[in-house]
């Protein structure tokens, strides 16, 4: 059963980043993946915030970057030096097509990038239950689309990016149903005390 799980993983890696690879492809998927290329994202979701939710606002951002740290940090820290699945850019019996000047660390799964963009978009979709249904399709294509991009450049295979996705919907769930009334509360509380 794991052999037959293993040898579609592969053949599915080989086809993202082997069978359709191109030129267009070639220049743009390095780029969606790379963390800096959303910070004017990041930017305008701080302005929103401060813009809809006034002094909440601290609060929606706040649930992101610690969605963002738990995901980022029980990943990297965790999860790869438990599984040690070399990521395919060190696996040399898979030729992989290696789009970036560094592989990264040799453990791939689950995917930190995959996991760290869900669990920011999925924590914001749950965060705002009044956003619309076209920001919402937007946010997930946006981590669906980076986990793509992770496979086309030769740096995780596919199982990787869905362990993530998976780790990141886990967080997710957590910090909006465990941590966000907390900080509600304490807000609350903070303004009664102010008042």
């Amino acid at each position: 059963m794991m052999n037959w799980l293993r040898n579609i993983d592969y053949a599915v890696f080989h086809f993202i980043n082997q069978t359709l690879s191109n030129s267009f492809f070639d220049f743009i998927f390095p780029v969606i993946r790379n963390p800096h290329t959303w910070i004017p994202l990041y930017v305008v979701l701080a302005i929103y915030c401060f813009w809809k939710f006034k002094k909440m606002a601290w609060i929606y951002i706040l649930v992101v970057v610690i969605a963002f740290a738990l995901s980022d940090h029980i990943t990297s820290e965790y999860f790869k030096s438990f599984f040690y699945r070399l990521r395919p850019c060190h696996n040399h019996l898979m030729h992989a097509r290696l789009l970036l000047e560094n592989c990264g660390g040799n453990w791939g799964f689950p995917s930190t990038h995959a996991s760290n963009h869900m669990a920011m978009a999925l924590t914001i979709i749950l965060a705002d239950y009044f956003i619309s249904r076209w920001i919402k399709i937007l946010f997930i294509s946006w981590a669906l689309l980076i986990g793509f991009a992770q496979v086309y450049v030769g740096v995780h295979y596919p199982a990787d990016i869905a362990g993530g996705y998976l780790f990141g919907i886990i967080v997710a769930l957590f910090v909006n149903f465990a941590v966000f009334p907390l900080l509600k509360k304490l807000h609350h509380s903070l303004t009664r005390q102010q008042s």
